[in-house]
């Protein structure tokens, strides 16, 4: 498995993985932007829809960000404003998803090279290591 292991590619998904769990269940900034229905003055609406849509981005930038330096600052406090716990989100797509994607990927080679797969990534194991 070390093989099929790329460390940085890992720590990027562990780190959005956690960045969307920080985020997940805040109250949306974009709830006081108008809608991209309404354009108000009678032309197309492209400048405001495009000022609507660089502001909805920003304001995700800015909850992601103030999500991180919270669970930077108040590693384990139960006083987060999310709904779920970044580490444990972290730690399911660490030690469960993570390791069986790469099974399934060897499991997937074996098949496309006409081999049944080792015991080791046999489906049947798959479905009960990770329990």
């Amino acid at each position: 498995m070390k093989l099929l292991t790329n460390k940085k590619v890992e720590d990027m998904v562990l780190r959005r993985a956690r960045l969307k769990a920080a985020t997940y269940g805040r109250e949306s900034m974009l709830s006081s932007l108008p809608s991209l229905d309404d354009s108000g003055d009678g032309s197309d609406g492209t400048d405001e829809s495009t000022a609507i849509i660089a502001a909805a981005a920003a304001s995700a930038v800015v909850a992601a960000v103030e999500a991180m330096k919270e669970e930077s600052c108040s590693s384990s406090s139960a006083s987060s404003r999310g709904k779920v716990d970044p580490t444990v989100i972290e730690s399911v797509y660490r030690d469960i998803i993570i390791p069986l994607t790469k099974d399934i990927e060897v499991a997937y080679l074996f098949r496309r090279c006409g081999r049944e797969p080792p015991a080791e990534f046999a489906p049947d194991r798959m479905s009960t290591d990770c329990l």
